[in-house]
Formats: C-alpha cells, structure tokens, sequence
C-alpha cells in the first residue's frame, strides 16, 4: 500500500493540496507557535511564563535595570545585590475567583526570578528601586573605575 494514498488533503502525488501550499504548513506553524525559533532567543512557550522581560542602560554613570511587573506591588517584589549579581525576584499571585463560575485565563501567574551579571564598580550602598505603574526601576550606580596599565610578566628560565 502506498502511504500517499492515506492522505485525505491535497494532492496525493506532489503532498501540495489543490491551491498549490504545503499540507505540512498547519503543522509547522503549529510546532513554530509551541517552540518558536529557538535562534531568535526563548521560545514563545517559555516567553509567556511568568519572566519578567528586562532592559539594561548604561548612562551618566550609573547603570539602569527596568523590568515589566504588571500588576505587582513593592510588596511581591525582592531585590538582592549578590557577587556582583543583581537577583529580581517575586511572584504573581491569581485572584481567587468563585468555584462555580467559568474562566479563561490568559495571563501568566507564578513565581519568577531574574538574575543579572554586573560589572565590577557597582556601589551597593547607593543602589535605587522604585515601581510604577508596573515597572521596575533599579539604578545601580557605578564606582569610576581606573583602567589598569597591562603589566609584563618575565618568563624565568627553567
């Protein structure tokens, strides 16, 4: 038995349906829509956990972190300054709604944690953090750093 033959779209001979497209295109947009293009950074999958999405800029000596956190308060929110390693982390809770009713929910909940890597120089004492309408703002200032001459280093004879 010929396996085109169990095909019930398209055309059986080429595997292109009559208006000339590809019978697997429903399928690979599906696996694209589960998985993404794992070249252009997180699939769409993970995209729409509860991470927080980020930006970081360096400027007037200092660097600043804004982070999406809609519908969170200072309160859901931590900030950790750890081996030069900024930490954001929290968790968005759901509304607890009437058993008996129907819901569709789109929006992610849960627990997140978010960690940086930042340069040496960072003043931790002077470090900012505010939340506005959803965003956070951390500014980390940035001690000045004297760029080190290179130094040679004398091979000894064994």
């Amino acid at each position: 038995m010929n396996l085109r033959s169990l095909l019930t779209l398209g055309d059986r001979f080429n595997g292109t349906s009559a208006n000339g497209r590809s019978v697997m295109l429903p399928l690979q947009r599906g696996a694209d829509a589960i998985f993404g293009d794992l070249r252009s950074g997180l699939p769409q999958l993970l995209q729409d956990m509860a991470v927080p999405r980020m930006d970081v800029v360096e400027k007037d000596g200092h660097l600043e972190v804004t982070a999406e956190l809609p519908g969170l308060t200072r309160d859901d929110v931590k900030i950790e300054l750890a081996d030069d390693t900024l930490i954001i982390s929290g968790e968005k809770r759901q509304e607890s709604g009437s058993k008996d009713s129907r819901r569709i929910t789109e929006r992610s909940y849960g627990a997140f944690v978010r960690s940086l890597e930042l340069p040496a120089g960072i003043k931790a004492e002077d470090i900012e953090a505010s939340i506005d309408k959803g965003v956070l703002t951390v500014k980390l200032p940035m001690a000045a750093v004297k760029p080190t001459e290179a130094k040679r280093i004398e091979i000894k004879a064994s």
